[in-house]
């Protein structure tokens, strides 16, 4: 888990949720250009927001499956809802560069 592990380690150093799933991927997206907002979009999570942009800056028209293992995992996209959760903000961004490494 390659990607999973630069993104986790890029977000406990204090990088946004956003920014660290985005990053992470730098050396295969050659069409990188800034990451997304956090909850920029429908208040969903900025690691969510960050792998989808990722798969579709490489061609991978796959969003709907990532959403759909995302939620698997979590129950949900938006950031609101997640923050009520168990989980931290670093397993969502693990989760996120995880899922779109498989479905890339």
């Amino acid at each position: 888990m390659r990607y999973e592990t630069i993104a986790r380690n890029a977000h406990r150093r204090g990088m946004s949720c956003s920014r660290s799933v985005y990053t992470a991927f730098s050396d295969i997206n050659r069409n990188m250009t800034n990451p997304p907002s956090p909850r920029s979009e429908g208040g969903k999570c900025g690691a969510v927001l960050a792998a989808e942009k990722v798969l579709r800056e490489t061609g991978v028209q796959m969003t709907g499956e990532f959403e759909k293992r995302f939620i698997q995992q979590f129950s949900t996209l938006k950031c609101q809802e997640l923050l009520q959760s168990s989980f931290s903000c670093n397993d969502f961004v693990g989760a996120a560069a995880a899922i779109a490494q498989d479905l890339l």
